[in-house]
């Protein structure tokens, strides 16, 4: 990753009124796939005033799901210190850094979350749209904002616990981001995946309201398709089927072709939650973090290669429920 891509971009703390979201996501999942582990550290400023830093966590478990559990807390602008130059985000007693994670979150039931994780960093960040003048204008103009998969691919070590059950995590598949803005689209769905059988393999995908950024990497090789040419018009990366919890698309350029397919498998419980923009409408993410995926591509010049892994990261995500029926917590 480049030193900068995981520094803090807007100026906190805002002034009260003055719209502004900033986020830090991460997750990992052991090799084995039998739980996945998200975690965020985040900054809002509303136009109406609301003022936080918010951490929030999920555990999946895939074998008993009613041992999956989803928590958060929020503290005051006057805890939270972000600093870059080397990045650090502290919001209370938690801390996030661009090689480490540590931090803990109450819970209702007894069953508080903790976690303390580190990694060495990626040297390789992936960004919906290759060139930085254009996402810079399209900032400006659009409100669209920005994004960084500052870590997309990074080994982790370190332990989650909930309650009384500590989960070990070695050499475990992970990946940090940070985005932000103070507009953010309508929609968008997204899979990231590093837990295939060829380990040096990663997936990241992106469609935001239509347009699409892929990245494929293998063996030290990026194949990045996401110059302005893959995203839009007659050669753009084509999704051919999207609705929660099964998406197909496609795309080709830098040397691959590509297909692939994620499926929310149905024993899976799905993470479901609204978060405030900063306009103070509501944006609602069910996600799915052991998500099946297929994936086929052809690198020029070898024969195809096909590859699945139950330990993708997949989320949907709309200014309305993206699942009808399933049940969101209240905004936070």
């Amino acid at each position: 990753m480049a030193p900068e891509d995981n520094d803090p971009v807007l100026d906190w703390p805002l002034a009260v009124g003055e719209p502004g979201r900033e986020v830090w996501y991460s997750l990992v999942s052991p090799i084995d796939g039998s739980v996945a582990f998200w975690y965020r550290y985040t900054l809002l400023s509303t136009t109406g005033g609301r003022q936080e830093g918010r951490l929030w966590a999920a555990l999946t478990d895939r074998e008993d799901p009613d041992r999956s559990t989803f928590v958060t807390r929020s503290v005051p602008f006057a805890d939270v210190r972000p600093q870059g130059g080397p990045f650090s985000l502290t919001i209370d007693d938690a801390e996030l850094t661009s090689s480490s994670a540590v931090g803990s979150i109450p819970a209702d039931d007894g069953d508080d979350v903790a976690w303390d994780l580190s990694y060495d960093p990626d040297p390789y960040s992936f960004t919906p749209l290759r060139s930085q003048r254009l996402t810079d204008v399209l900032a400006k103009t659009v409100g669209t904002g920005k994004h960084w998969s500052a870590n997309e691919a990074v080994r982790m070590n370190g332990e989650v616990t909930v309650g009384d059950r500590t989960i070990e995590f070695d050499d475990a598949p992970g990946h940090q981001g940070h985005t932000l803005g103070s507009s953010p689209p309508d929609s968008w769905t997204w899979i990231q995946c590093n837990d295939f059988a060829d380990r040096s393999v990663v997936l990241e995908t992106l469609d935001i309201e239509g347009t699409l950024s892929i990245c494929l990497r293998r063996d030290g090789e990026v194949h990045a398709l996401n110059r302005l040419k893959h995203v839009v018009g007659p050669k753009s990366n084509a999704t051919e089927h999207d609705e929660p919890g099964l998406w197909r698309f496609s795309g080709s350029g830098e040397g691959v072709d590509l297909r692939v397919t994620v499926r929310a498998p149905e024993e899976v419980k799905w993470q479901t939650v609204s978060y405030m923009a900063p306009d103070e409408s509501l944006r609602y993410n069910a996600h799915c973090s052991l998500a099946d995926v297929t994936l086929t591509y052809t690198v020029e010049g070898e024969e195809p290669v096909t590859l699945e892994s139950s330990a993708g990261r997949a989320e949907w995500v709309g200014a309305e429920p993206p699942l009808a029926g399933e049940e969101y917590p209240p905004e936070w």
